[in-house]
């Protein structure tokens, strides 16, 4: 099992020696060592490369240490749906090109049946921050990836901690299996702008209407 704190470690030293903040070494990327961790988990957008298809075709796997009881999916207007089959710890899934995927495990609870009312999800988006992501990406000599950049990748891995003890529960890997320049990247949430901002702005805008109404302009 892994460490989170081991791992972040290692990230601190690659950020020192790349010369950039540690801060910045779970949003940002060198493509001299091709990859990208994220310590606070975001959904997956799906990029359709230059194909005759319009979707991005990915294959799951669920790994060690403990798969037993768990299947892997995704979670749409509430709604879950699993991508490993009846193993339960593969499967493969397309998904329409720019869609935003909340990649999701789920637990089939204490009536060891999965489908049913007591089944517990674990999803990237989760506030609780289950997951830590790592992208990775083929050698730009070996794919034809339609752009080498720090911001699209092949490949995936979310470890999952569902009980905060800083060690990896379950990984599961999630790779593009076929497809011209098809690839993957975070997808960033959307910043909220403050509730203060929202009055200062409408408030600069009244004085403005007052004022013009006062001068005749």
């Amino acid at each position: 099992m892994c460490n989170k704190k081991v791992r972040r470690k290692m990230i601190f030293t690659a950020a020192a020696v790349c010369g950039f903040p540690y801060s910045m070494a779970h949003a940002c990327s060198v493509w001299d060592v091709p990859g990208l961790a994220i310590d606070d988990p975001l959904p997956v957008m799906m990029i359709d490369g230059t194909d005759r298809n319009s979707n991005v075709r990915v294959k799951v796997r669920v790994d060690y240490p403990k798969k037993s009881g768990f299947d892997f999916g995704f979670v749409r207007d509430g709604l879950y749906t699993p991508v490993t089959g009846k193993p339960r710890v593969r499967g493969s899934y397309a998904f329409a090109g720019g869609t935003v995927v909340d990649f999701a495990l789920r637990n089939w609870g204490t009536d060891h049946l999965f489908g049913t009312v007591d089944d517990l999800l674990y999803r990237l988006s989760d506030s609780a921050n289950y997951a830590e992501q790592f992208y990775s990406a083929a050698e730009s000599v070996k794919t034809r990836h339609r752009k080498v950049s720090s911001g699209d990748f092949r490949e995936l891995r979310i470890d999952w901690d569902l009980n905060h003890d800083g060690k990896t529960d379950i990984e599961t890997w999630v790779d593009v299996k076929r497809g011209r320049y098809d690839a993957m990247a975070s997808a960033a949430a959307p910043v909220p702008v403050p509730s203060t901002m929202w009055l200062f702005g409408s408030g600069l805008l009244a004085l403005g209407a007052a004022l013009k109404r006062r001068t005749g302009f």
